[in-house]
């Protein structure tokens, strides 16, 4: 069994940079943080210590919870860490993964590309198989393995077999549940690329692709009682040697939408110049969309002007932000680093028209309310909001504060 403590020095190491907005003295001076990390040290290693409740709440409707209690949330953290460190877990890295589709589909070659998702993921995972595991290896003290299992038997959970969305280790055990899915369907010799990041598969094959999803839904590679979506099972292939009308075939992934040609070479010799078209997936600029429009409607409410002007410089832009407390380092969000392989600006673009028909509105009911709200110098501050300039400048904003973001967001919801 390895070394694992609850000490206020590996409990500080966790902090990260939403705990600033969540949770108060946190941050405001390292005296003060270290003193609560100590008094949440001091919960936990006490005798019969249990997480007692969790929050739920509903979310495109699934469940996601979230634990009531700072000292609950960093026992779970530090269990986490621990898990993610003995048995080298790791998540996907989505900008790699976007990267290597990328280079892919510029190849003019005979391929088939499957998308795949896993139905109700989370929910689906067997958490037993998990902590059978757990205690099997002996990685864990018996102290953390013993909180873990209190938590899952929390009643609150008792609906379903699987992991709780949003908190932060069903990830983590989540892709301890894959590991194994995911190194028999890479050893496929029909399989020449393969990539999953959380429930989202994607596929590539020189073969026929029929026999592959056959050969991965009924050998039993996927672990019960985990399954497939059949109604996002979605094959695109690229076959084409010229005999036929070129078509343009696109599919969306992890954010992302590729539209590509299904033209392929007659020979090694032939050159096919390949070029495809990145854009966003239709369902986050519905997002972004919609965040305007909860950003219009909050002001017409609270006449909050600076706070309007916010949110529209935190959707248009970029901010740094620290990845915790123990590195320093800064880490970067916002448009552009959400979305850095754009090449088709014509969504960003047709964001600003969305932004700018708003500002300038003069229907009825909506339009006209947003329209009689603002002074002709305040249109022309918003106006110079810009999805494209945020994006291709890679403006950074100020380094926004964390009571500040948390009532920049506060009007969005599920948006």
């Amino acid at each position: 069994m390895l070394s694992h403590s609850f000490s206020a020095k590996d409990l500080l190491k966790l902090i990260t940079y939403d705990d600033y907005q969540r949770y108060e003295g946190i941050g405001d001076k390292k005296a003060k943080t270290l003193e609560l990390m100590t008094e949440i040290s001091r919960l936990i290693n006490a005798e019969g210590y249990k997480i007692s409740s969790v929050k739920e709440t509903s979310i495109n409707d699934n469940k996601v919870f979230t634990v009531s209690k700072i000292e609950d949330d960093f026992a779970l953290r530090r269990i986490n860490d621990s898990v993610k460190r003995y048995y080298k877990v790791k998540q996907a890295d989505r900008n790699l993964i976007i990267n290597q589709i990328i280079a892919l589909l510029q190849e003019a070659i005979p391929m088939s590309i499957i998308k795949l998702d896993l139905k109700s993921f989370y929910e689906s995972i067997d958490r037993d198989w998990i902590l059978d595991k757990i205690k099997d290896d002996t990685l864990l003290s018996g102290g953390a393995i013993k909180i873990l299992e209190d938590f899952f038997e929390l009643d609150a959970f008792s609906g379903f077999p699987g992991l709780p969305r949003g908190i932060g280790i069903s990830a983590t055990l989540s892709e301890l549940f894959l590991r194994d899915f995911d190194r028999k369907v890479n050893r496929l010799d029909k399989v020449y690329y393969y990539a999953r990041y959380v429930d989202d598969i994607i596929l590539f094959t020189t073969e026929n692709p029929s026999l592959l999803l056959r050969e991965i839904k009924n050998d039993g590679l996927l672990r019960n009682p985990l399954t497939f979506n059949e109604k996002k099972t979605m094959i695109f292939q690229v076959n084409n040697f010229g005999d036929a009308p070129v078509k343009m075939l696109n599919f969306e992934y992890l954010g992302y939408k590729f539209t590509f040609s299904n033209e392929c070479k007659k020979s090694r010799h032939e050159f096919i110049d390949k070029s495809i078209s990145i854009s966003i997936a239709k369902k986050k600029v519905k997002k972004y969309k919609t965040r305007i429009v909860y950003s219009f409607l909050d002001y017409l409410k609270n006449n909050d002007f600076d706070l309007l002007e916010d949110r529209l410089r935190f959707l248009t832009g970029n901010y740094p932000i620290k990845k915790n407390s123990s590195e320093g380092t800064l880490l970067y969000a916002g448009l552009y680093f959400n979305y850095p392989f754009i090449n088709d600006e014509s969504v960003l673009n047709n964001l600003t028209e969305f932004l700018h028909k708003i500002i300038n509105a003069k229907g009825k009911n909506f339009g006209s309310k947003i329209n009689g709200s603002f002074t002709a110098n305040q249109k022309g501050i918003l106006s110079k909001y810009s999805f494209a300039a945020g994006w291709k400048n890679r403006k950074l904003n100020p380094n926004f504060k964390a009571e500040r973001i948390k009532e920049i967001k506060k009007c969005w919801h599920n948006g």
